[in-house]
């Protein structure tokens, strides 16, 4: 199925559909999936989210519609199989640095091999929708080795991107190529306003709010992937 790009554009997949939706969230505890769980939670289009993580989402504290299931280490991810069906929308937030990973192989197998097996697993279940956090520049045909970390960055978020789009299938795909993340925002500050006016920083809450919107908008009609690309396309997807 081909990719549309698109460098701006509102509300690419029409209207939002009033059907209730079901999510599962992988990288709920990160900062822009735990601000789509929050988002999803308290939105009346959605009546059930499952989380998968290593530790508890909302603090520890329960939510009627959030399904949480906490695993020791996710190499006992296929243990969770079962959790993945009834599903319509599979959200990839994972999100982790070298230095947090661990090395170049940790990142590496973080987030491309995790992303290929979270990937597998919601093909198996019939989830018909799936979007990925990716960012700008994202190729996985660049060439890439290890001790050059933007070269080897760039090459792995892109083989991150074809976990749905070229190893498994979905009905629709949407890629977000997101610029730099802003983790804590305050719209009060001369550095947000600056950020604001360039689109060079975007809030993680947007980025969730697009998200959120891109996949409410999907109908079974839509057959169809996305890229979004850059801060201003994301922000402008989630206008009135």
């Amino acid at each position: 199925m081909d990719i549309i790009k698109k460098e701006l554009f509102a509300h690419p997949r029409g209207n939002i559909v009033s059907q209730k939706k079901k999510a599962l969230i992988i990288g709920a505890t990160g900062a822009t999936g735990a601000q789509l769980l929050n988002l999803l939670l308290k939105s009346d289009n959605w009546d059930k989210i499952t989380t998968i993580t290593r530790k508890p989402v909302l603090n520890g504290e329960k939510h009627k519609k959030l399904n949480q299931i906490v695993i020791d280490s996710f190499d006992n991810l296929n243990q969770t199989a079962e959790s993945w069906l009834g599903h319509d929308s599979f959200f990839n937030c994972i999100g982790t640095t070298r230095k947090i990973a661990g090395g170049a192989k940790q990142f590496v197998d973080i987030e491309f091999g995790l992303s290929l097996k979270c990937a597998e697993l919601a093909s198996k279940a019939n989830i018909p929708n799936a979007s990925v956090i990716s960012a700008g520049g994202a190729n996985a045909n660049a060439w890439a080795v290890d001790w050059i970390h933007p070269l080897l960055y760039t090459k792995t978020i892109g083989m991150k991107e074809e976990t749905i789009t070229k190893h498994y299938s979905f009905d629709n795909v949407s890629i977000f190529r997101p610029g730099m993340l802003i983790r804590y925002y305050n719209k009060h500050s001369r550095l947000q306003r600056f950020f604001d006016s360039t689109n060079l920083g975007l809030p993680v809450k947007t980025l969730a709010a697009a998200l959120k919107r891109d996949a409410e908008a999907i109908s079974k009609r839509s057959m169809n992937n996305f890229i979004y690309l850059g801060n201003k396309c994301i922000k402008s997807s989630i206008l009135t």
